[in-house]
């Protein structure tokens, strides 16, 4: 099924593993039924679930400051030039390793938190940003980005996740140009990627979001819902919310109340993708085969286009050691996106595995050429290692440290759009 889930990377989806088996189109678009207020607030009740009715999750101090952050802040507070004020905050996070801190994508933390523990994920350093630059008077806002999401799975979730980054706009009289963006990923997104600025309400709610997928994720079901529906205050009109809802009802078998969740989800936006997903699956399980048919061939052909999406399933495979298993889901995302570096590291890697070390010397070689492979170099350290242990006085010895210097396995690159000159 699917969830979505934003860790920034960023939003996710949860989704059932089975939902694209099938192949075969139903001749008319099948009806969904209609969603009560009655239904609505059902669904958001939680008694049907658990007997009584779940109290939303207190909120957390999401952008509350502390007394360590005043501190971080003191020598900035004199600081006349809104561009100086800037500057030195950048350096002030590089000074105390912000820029080059513990990346931990299930890890959503408020601002003090983040800038306490120095870990967390890409939501937690972005919020963590908008709340320092806040706090010297700069007027700092959340950004989404339409990047090509991050497929992850676990145990039978699908997880999508997306980005978010900061945007101090009206930078114009500084230097700066229009505006400055800090963007706290491996990688920096495309400048041809859609972007947008989000309400706090809206940020505030993917964080709640994060931590009901967690809950979910282990097996605290009451703790998710509760979760959910404080998400739901913040940001009722967000459709993948009322998919994670969906997801939360179809697992304990409320079917019912799945598909009126995963209706309001697929009625309130255009991208339904999460939605229908969650309508086949369904569907498939209670039998419903027309309608399954119909929302499978949608999601099938949807997924077949998406490169991201066979990285994922080749991933789980390879994760699991399934390394024969992963390469053809690798070399479909080479087609779809042939100058991708992350599908050529992956190929690369499983064929290693395999023994293949010429092909897979060239995988990789490849994906130095295209670079944007930093942040699967770190995930898979260990098994890049393991290749790089070339003995000396082993003439069939593996050669794959003559292209390890195209990755960076010991320290995160530098944030790409940081930089104030």
């Amino acid at each position: 099924m699917s969830m979505e889930r934003t860790p920034v990377r960023m939003l996710a989806s949860v989704g059932w593993l089975g939902v694209l088996v099938m192949g075969v189109c139903a001749c008319a678009t099948p009806q969904l039924p209609e969603v009560s207020p009655a239904t609505k607030r059902e669904l958001v009740s939680g008694e049907a679930l658990f007997g009584t009715e779940v109290a939303p999750a207190e909120p957390i101090a999401i952008q509350d400051t502390s007394p360590e952050m005043e501190r971080f802040l003191a020598p900035l507070f004199e600081i006349d030039s809104r561009r100086e004020r800037l500057r030195r905050l950048v350096r002030r996070l590089a000074e105390v390793g912000l820029l080059n801190a513990r990346y931990d994508e299930r890890l959503t933390l408020s601002a003090a938190a983040t800038l306490e523990a120095k870990a967390g994920n890409c939501l937690s350093y972005t919020n963590m940003f908008v709340t320092l630059a806040r706090r010297v008077g700069l007027r700092a806002r959340f950004q989404r980005v339409a990047v090509p999401p991050t497929w992850g799975i676990d145990g039978d979730l699908l997880i999508r996740s997306n980005h978010i980054n900061a945007v101090v706009p009206n930078m114009r009289n500084t230097g700066l140009g229009q505006e400055f963006v800090m963007d706290f990923n491996y990688v920096a997104p495309e400048s041809s990627h859609e972007r947008w600025l989000v309400t706090d309400a809206h940020a505030f709610a993917l964080m709640y979001a994060n931590l009901s997928v967690d809950a979910l994720m282990r097996g605290q079901q009451r703790e998710a819902f509760a979760w959910l529906k404080r998400t739901l205050i913040e940001d009722p009109d967000n459709a993948d919310h009322w998919v994670n809802l969906g997801v939360i009802y179809a697992r304990a078998g409320a079917t019912d109340l799945a598909e009126a969740a995963f209706t309001l989800a697929y009625r309130m936006t255009w991208r339904r993708q999460s939605a229908m997903a969650g309508l086949a699956t369904l569907y498939r399980q209670t039998g419903d085969t027309a309608r399954a048919h119909y929302y499978e061939e949608k999601i099938r052909r949807l997924r077949a286009r998406d490169p991201f999406y066979h990285l994922a399933i080749g991933r789980a495979a390879y994760d699991k050691g399934a390394y024969e298993d992963a390469l053809p889901s690798f070399r479909r995302a080479i087609q779809l996106r042939p100058r991708t570096g992350v599908f050529h590291f992956m190929k690369g890697l499983a064929l290693l595995r395999l023994g293949d070390d010429k092909r897979g010397l060239r995988g990789l070689r490849m994906a130095t050429r295209y670079g944007q492979v930093d942040d699967y170099a770190l995930r898979y350290r260990a098994d890049l290692e393991e290749f790089l242990e070339v003995d000396a006085d082993d003439p069939n010895a593996r050669t794959i440290a003559r292209v390890s210097s195209g990755f960076d396995l010991y320290e995160r690159p530098g944030f790409a759009e940081t930089r104030i000159d």
